[in-house]
Parts: C-alpha cells; sequence; structure tokens
C-alpha cells in the first residue's frame, strides 16, 4: 500500500511539475510576444514620427528662403555656367530662306527641357512647361546679339534639369526672332497677358554698345535688377564695376524708354560711346566685360522669377526716383501738384509695406494665399506703368519741358498713382 501511495504521490507530483512547465513557457512566450508587439508598435510609431519630421524639414527646405535656398546650389552653377559659357554672338538680324531660324529650331529642339516649339520665317518660339504654376509665364525675348544669350540660358537650363531634375516653378518661354521689330508681343493673347510675370527683352542694337549698361524696367523688376546688379558685380572683376554702375551720371541722364507693354518688363541696354571697340565675342576684353555680366544678370532674373514663391517690391527705389524727380519742379504752377503727388507718394509707400508684410508672413505652405499676392503686386506693377491709349507708359524719370505740359503729365501720373492706392485698398 505505501509503495502504491508512493508511486501515486510520485506521479501527482511529475503532472504537477508538467503543468508548472508549460504555464510557464506559455507565460515565457506571450511574454514575449507582448514585448515584440510593444516594440513593434514603438519602432512603427518612431519611423512614423521621424517620417512626419523628415517631410516637415523637406517642406521646410523648400519653402526657406523664399523657395531659393534648397537650390542655391543651381544658382551658383547657373553663375558659374554662364560665366564659362562661349556664346555665339554673329546672329544676323535677318534671315536668308529661315535658314537660322531652322537651325535656331533645331537646336532647342535637341533640348529636352522644351515641351513646344514654334517655328516661322522670323522667329522661334519655345516652351516650357511649369510644375508648379503652369499657368503664370516668364518670357525672354531676344534678337541678333541677345539670341547668344538666350541659347546658352537654354543649355545651362536644360544641364541642370537632365543632371539635378529641375523643372521649372513657372512656365518660361523663350522668343527668339529676326528683325528690327519684336513680334513676340503678338502671339501673346488677350487672355493670357494678365498671366504673364515679366517680360525680358535683349534686343540686337542695345547690346551693341560698349559704354555703360542701362535699363528700363517696371518698378517690381526694377527693384529686381538693382539688387541683382550688386551680385553680378561680386562675381566679376572690378572692370564690371565701371560698366554696371547704376548710380553714375551716364545711368541718370541716359534713359532707355520702357517698351509698348501693359505688362511687367525689363529691357537692356550699353550706351555707344565709342564705334572702334568692339564688344562682341571677337574682343575677348570686351566680351567678358559686358556680355558674361548681362547673361548672368539676366539669367537669375529668369531664375528668380521662375522659382521665387513670393515676389517683393522694394519700394525704397521708386520713393528714391519719385523724390529726385519732385526736387527739380521749382515752377510756382506746379508746387499745388509737387504737394499732392508727395502726399500721395507716402500713402503708396505705405500701402506698399503693408502689402509686402503680408507677404512677409504668409505661410509658404500656401500656396494659393500666394498667389493671389503675387497676382496683386502683378497687378501693381502693371498700373504703375501708367500707359496711355498706345500702352506707351509714362516714366517719372523725365518730364516734359513746357511747363503746361508739365501740369498735364503729373496730373495723370498722380491719378495712376491715386489707382494703385485704391488697387491695395480694395
Amino acid at each position: 500500500m505505501q509503495r502504491v501511495l508512493s508511486f501515486q504521490m510520485a506521479r501527482g507530483f511529475g503532472e504537477s511539475s508538467e503543468f508548472v512547465t508549460k504555464r510557464m513557457c506559455f507565460s515565457f512566450l506571450f511574454s514575449v510576444g507582448f514585448l515584440c508587439l510593444l516594440c513593434g508598435f514603438l519602432l512603427g510609431r518612431f519611423a512614423s514620427e521621424r517620417s512626419l519630421e523628415f517631410r516637415a524639414e523637406k517642406k521646410r527646405l523648400e519653402f526657406a528662403g523664399n523657395g531659393l535656398e534648397h537650390m542655391e546650389h543651381l544658382q551658383h552653377l547657373l553663375f558659374q555656367k554662364l560665366g564659362e559659357a562661349s556664346y555665339e554672338t554673329d546672329w544676323t538680324t535677318s534671315t536668308v530662306e529661315g535658314r537660322d531660324t531652322a537651325k535656331i529650331s533645331e537646336m532647342l529642339s535637341d533640348l529636352p527641357l522644351f515641351h513646344q516649339i514654334i517655328k516661322n520665317g522670323s522667329f522661334v518660339l519655345a516652351t516650357s512647361h511649369g510644375f508648379r504654376e503652369p499657368d503664370r509665364f516668364v518670357i525672354l525675348s531676344a534678337s541678333g546679339k541677345g539670341i547668344g544669350v538666350a541659347l546658352e540660358l537654354a543649355k545651362i537650363f536644360n544641364h541642370i534639369q537632365s543632371e539635378y531634375g529641375w523643372i521649372p516653378r513657372r512656365t518660361l518661354i523663350f522668343c527668339l526672332f529676326f528683325g528690327s521689330v519684336d513680334i513676340c508681343p503678338t502671339m501673346i493673347p488677350n487672355f493670357v497677358r494678365h498671366k504673364v510675370v515679366a517680360y525680358i527683352a535683349l534686343y540686337d542694337d542695345n547690346l551693341r554698345g560698349n559704354g555703360n549698361f542701362i535699363f528700363a524696367a517696371s518698378n517690381l523688376i526694377r527693384s529686381m535688377i538693382l539688387q541683382d546688379i550688386t551680385i553680378i558685380k561680386k562675381l566679376n572683376s572690378s572692370e564690371n564695376h565701371d560698366a554696371f554702375n547704376v548710380n553714375n551720371l551716364a545711368h541718370r541722364d541716359i534713359l532707355l524708354p520702357h517698351l509698348a507693354l501693359d505688362i511687367s518688363h525689363a529691357a537692356f541696354s550699353f550706351i555707344k560711346k565709342n564705334a572702334s571697340m568692339n564688344s562682341g565675342s571677337g574682343n575677348n576684353a570686351g566680351f567678358k566685360l559686358y556680355h558674361i555680366p548681362l547673361a548672368q544678370l539676366v539669367g537669375d532674373i529668369v531664375w528668380r522669377l521662375s522659382e521665387s514663391l513670393a515676389f517683393h517690391w522694394d519700394a525704397r527705389y521708386f520713393n528714391e526716383t519719385v523724390v529726385n524727380v519732385l526736387e527739380t519742379i521749382n515752377t510756382s504752377k506746379t508746387l499745388d501738384f509737387k504737394d499732392d503727388i508727395n502726399k500721395t507718394i507716402v500713402q503708396l509707400t505705405s500701402a506698399i509695406q503693408v502689402l509686402n508684410q503680408r507677404i512677409d508672413t504668409t505661410d509658404g505652405s500656401k500656396s494659393l494665399d500666394l498667389r493671389i499676392l503675387n497676382d496683386l503686386l502683378m497687378d501693381l506693377d502693371r498700373v504703375l506703368l501708367c500707359p496711355n491709349k498706345y500702352i506707351s507708359s509714362k516714366s517719372f524719370r523725365t518730364l516734359p519741358q513746357q511747363s503746361s505740359d508739365t501740369l498735364n503729365y503729373l496730373n495723370e501720373l498722380l491719378k495712376c498713382y491715386k489707382a494703385a492706392i485704391q488697387l491695395l485698398q480694395e
């Protein structure tokens, strides 16, 4: 009996030990599974947070510096390539059976940058569609010597796209024409004109000079050019500082007329002062002195107009110009207009500063808000061109000599500036 009891006790003890072992195994496996699940959850949450942080950082970099900071290396590459390029400057202003247009069309067709090429007997129109704002246009019009600059710029943009995957934010249009009359504006439909961010003109006759650099531009583009000239002068030798000195007497006294356009624009020129000097590629010193800095200036203006999230207008340049001209008005008949214009300019510059503050405080991720503000700034720039019925802009840098004409001129400008203030108030 004792043996039986001992056997049963040993058997019960074994079964109990086996049960405990199984329970411990299940507990261990459950604990391991729970820990794995917890670790997986924590790792997933960590990865998700890192992904969100990465996206936020990417967005921050994309919007930093008005959308230009993350592409600053490409901007430097643009300057470098334009400084090293060999520009073909012997394009004539007339064609023989369209051979030049056919050659240019073939060159541009080989560049994947452009999605559409239109060729005629006297012009070539190349379009590169924008990625973010394809319905906003930056137009570069060129003839003669300007064609060489435009072609090199197109090649470099194509290189940046193929090597770095860059796509222009806004649509770029290169219009290269032959002849003395720019026919490119006639190809801009009326319903598209208000969508043109800027029209940049490089005309052959304007680029044949060998004197100081001068330009005519709407107020928004003018402020961008003046800011860019400081950068361009640093990139080149001290000799360029004199040619591109916008504070010299030549720049103040010799006025390049505005283009007959009711859109934001700029036209560049060199003063003709020495017929014996050739500033083309045949004269290396003249070429470096004029065409390379000009190409860098035009390239950066087009780049900023295409890539900037928001446009900014430094009204300081506009205000300085108006003040300088008002100082020349001394006749008793015009003093009342002078006071009225002074007061109006103060109101206008104050309203522009408020607009700039709105632009600066707008979140870069709110693309629709930025586009609305950009359109408002472009509308303001067009209003301040003060065009007449022939779309010929009035400039406050020059006044008619006759006192009666001066009064009428000042009156028209005063109306124009008040219209600009009303636009900003609305």
